[in-house]
């Protein structure tokens, strides 16, 4: 299975500020890590995986 695609629920830590873009360093942390306010389970991410060598295979998901 290859990774296709990734769905997170911020767009960095919000605890620590960990990977905070450059441009967004002046915003509060907790408020802005997820501006479109996607949340996936309890605050993780989704995984979607495809197969390569069979594209009739079917997609799979895991949600960490």
């Amino acid at each position: 299975m290859r990774l296709l695609l990734t769905v997170d629920s911020s767009e960095w830590d919000g605890g620590s500020g960990s990977w905070k873009p450059v441009e967004d360093q002046r915003l509060p942390t907790h408020l802005d890590a997820a501006p479109t306010e996607v949340v996936v389970g309890r605050h993780g991410e989704l995984n979607l995986s495809t197969c390569p060598a069979d594209h009739d295979h079917p997609h799979r998901w895991s949600i960490q």
